[in-house]
């Protein structure tokens, strides 16, 4: 890439080699190339979220708003693809179906859930359901308990089949597919129930005022 502003080539990091302007963001550049870290699943994430601040403070559009429009816009680029590499990488079961992507080249095929683990969470969020109306919350907090318990197994499993330096062998990640899938079912009967806990927070609160 030849550098914009003193038009040498400008290398390929971030600033360029000679003069040192902000180059603009790379659209192919990895999550894990964009935070600057090595692409695995067991990231450090304290070293992870330092890494984030840090580019943020060096990229902030505020440090650039009297600079020429070039430097603006690498800017502005860069900042908000580093917001999206630090969504995706934060956040494990993210994480996970990333590194699962970029490892396939978006070449695998979607995985499903197995009949019986649907037929499961369909009884399931219908007991949740009833549960909520009668207003039980205690089986409703009880039901979650047992839900997150599942979805933390999932992933320790999912960090199991894919941490390390190495590459996971194709089995591996199509059994950490498989358990994303299923984390994925878990996940949303857990957003049921985070609806109920705002509902009976609210109801709580407007019982106070009232």
């Amino acid at each position: 890439m030849i550098c914009w502003s003193c038009e040498k080539a400008a290398g390929g990091g971030m600033e360029c080699a000679h003069c040192g302007a902000l180059q603009p963001a790379d659209p192919g550049a990895d999550f894990f190339s964009v935070m600057g870290v090595e692409r695995r699943f067991d990231v450090d994430l304290a070293v992870l979220e330092q890494r984030y601040r840090e580019l943020t403070r060096k990229l902030h559009p505020d440090r650039f708003a009297r600079a020429d429009a070039r430097a603006r816009r690498a800017s502005l680029g860069r900042s908000v693809q580093l917001n999206e590499a630090w969504r995706a990488l934060k956040d494990p079961v993210r994480r996970a179906e990333y590194l699962l992507q970029l490892l396939t080249a978006g070449k695998s095929k979607p995985e499903t859930a197995p009949p019986a683990l649907l037929v499961e969470i369909l009884e399931l969020r219908q007991e949740l359901g009833e549960a909520r109306l009668e207003g039980d919350d205690a089986k409703v907090q009880a039901m979650a308990q047992t839900m997150r318990a599942r979805a933390e197994e999932a992933m320790n499993r999912v960090a199991t089949l894919l941490s390390g330096a190495t590459l996971p062998s194709t089995e591996a990640q199509a059994a950490a597919s498989g358990e994303l899938v299923a984390v994925r079912y878990y996940r949303r009967f857990l957003d049921e129930v985070a609806v109920h806990d705002e509902s009976v927070a609210a109801q709580a609160e407007g019982a106070s005022h009232g």
